[in-house]
């Protein structure tokens, strides 16, 4: 049987012992019998049943990560800023690396990784907006810079890693930079021109997408999503950044809600294959 099929059947052996679907002597039986030298390195040090044995690794690990946060919130106001970045950097590096570690592992179902990962980013930038209103810096400006930041982090380590959460995490905060930016420049923009500011960008992501089904098939269906919600970031950006109340605002969104379908349907054979990994 190959390995990963045996992983497969590790992780959903692991999810009947923690949703208690049968005795515990049977999922020790049963995972006696896929379970070998081969796939021993695989199975998931961070789990309920790892606690109960009493995992010297894991409490440790535990202990470590709770001291760490501890530590950091206590003493983050009185540091000063190169401190306080250098310890969001520590936590949010933690949390990345236990992330990543932490993949493909039965923990929580598999799904421990991208927690993870969705953690390290809410601490960069909850910690981050902290230590902007602690220095009592200019706060548009470095909200601004924060988000950059953000961005910068969020794009690198999702496609080193890779992460689709994390790499459209920094696509997002990419397109808040650049509203942002437009509606400083142009506040007042019609909605034709908002369409124009945003529609061609759409597009471009979701040449990319098809570029990357060739190319680097592992971002194509990232590149999909970004430039599906960029289609629709003219009526967002007019609606919920500009706040404006354009007449007919419902009805230009359903509008568009509805030509994608079309072009989704009508498509429905070539971008599927482009986001099918």
């Amino acid at each position: 049987m190959e390995r990963e099929k045996k992983r497969v059947i590790i992780m959903e052996i692991e999810n009947w012992r923690k949703g208690k679907l049968l005795p515990e002597h049977y999922c020790d039986f049963l995972l006696n019998l896929y379970d070998d030298e081969a796939t021993q390195t695989q199975k998931s040090t961070l789990s309920v049943t790892e606690l109960k044995k009493g995992n010297f690794k894991l409490w440790a690990l535990s202990f470590i990560s709770v001291a760490l946060i501890f530590l950091i919130g206590f003493y983050f106001p009185i540091l000063d800023w190169p401190f306080q970045a250098a310890a969001i950097a520590a936590l949010v590096s933690f949390c990345y690396g236990l992330g990543t570690y932490a993949r493909g592992r039965a923990w929580m179902g598999g799904m421990g990784g991208q927690m993870l990962y969705a953690i390290g980013s809410i601490v960069l930038l909850g910690l981050g907006a902290w230590m902007i209103r602690l220095n009592g810096w200019q706060e548009p400006m470095a909200m601004l810079g924060l988000i950059a930041v953000c961005a910068v982090v969020w794009l690198a380590v999702g496609m080193i890693v890779p992460s689709g959460l994390l790499h459209y995490c920094g696509w997002g905060a990419l397109i808040l930079l650049y509203a942002k930016f437009f509606g400083q420049m142009n506040p007042a923009a019609s909605w034709p021109m908002l369409q124009l500011l945003w529609v061609p960008l759409s597009m471009l992501l979701l040449w990319l997408s098809w570029l990357a089904h060739h190319k680097a098939k592992r971002f194509a269906s990232i590149y999909f999503a970004v430039g599906i919600t960029l289609w629709f970031m003219p009526e967002l950006d007019d609606l919920l950044l500009r706040q404006n109340t354009t007449d007919g605002i419902i009805l230009y969104i359903l509008g568009k809600l509805a030509l994608a379908f079309i072009f989704l349907f009508v498509w429905r054979k070539k971008w599927i294959a482009w986001v099918s990994v």
